[in-house]
Formats: C-alpha cells, sequence, structure tokens
C-alpha cells in the first residue's frame, strides 16, 4: 500500500497537537483525524484516530497492522508536516521584508527635502 494523498492543517496552538489532517491510501482509502504531534523532547510523531473509553483511557479507532505500512503513513505524514511548516516560515519572512521595505520607504520620503509650491 501507498499513501497517495496526504491533507494537513497546522494549528497555532502552544499544546502538543501541531496539525491535524488525513491521508488516503492508494487512492481507494481515506483516514480522517489523524494528528501531528510534538513530545517533550521537541520531536514530532503521528497520533492515529482514537476514541476515549469508559476508564478514561484511550484506544485507536484506525492504525496499521504493519511495522512496514506504519513507517511508510508516518514517514509521508510528518514529510508533508515539515513542508508546510517550511512554506509557511518562508511567506513570514517574505512579508517581514515587504514590511519593512515599506516602513523604510515611507522614512525616506517623509525624511526628503519638499519640492515645489507647498514648501
Amino acid at each position: 500500500m501507498e499513501v497517495s494523498e496526504v491533507r494537513l492543517n497546522l494549528l497555532k496552538t502552544d499544546n502538543a497537537v501541531k496539525a491535524i489532517g488525513s491521508f488516503s491510501l492508494d487512492g481507494a482509502f481515506a483516514v480522517r483525524g489523524v494528528r501531528v504531534m510534538e513530545d517533550k523532547n521537541g520531536h514530532n510523531f503521528v497520533a492515529f484516530p482514537s476514541r476515549e473509553k469508559a476508564d478514561g483511557s484511550y484506544e485507536d479507532i484506525a492504525f496499521p497492522l504493519s511495522k512496514e505500512l506504519y513507517a511508510t503513513i508516518t514517514g509521508a505524514i510528518v514529510e508533508e508536516y515539515q513542508k508546510q511548516v517550511e512554506k509557511q516560515v518562508q511567506e513570514q519572512s517574505q512579508e517581514q521584508s515587504q514590511e519593512q521595505t515599506q516602513t523604510e520607504a515611507k522614512s525616506e520620503a517623509a525624511s526628503a527635502p519638499k519640492r515645489g509650491r507647498n514648501r
């Protein structure tokens, strides 16, 4: 089986959940509700959809049965997460440089000598 599509929504929170999304296998089976989470050491991992049991513990609803499929799925999801984070950082950097350029242009225009009749 191959992961044919991964969709993630990045979250802007301070908790462990960094993204929520879905993936599809071979374009024929979709799983929604996967989460990209960060552990205490700053490492990302994938949490599969789960539900809370009556005793307060959680159990996975959908999960891969083999180590190979687990590695394939989690690898594809974490890779997509890293791509989206990198893209977001680049976009923020571009926005900041544009704002800085606009601020510099305004200050240069304000400090330039006045010409014409409105001196």
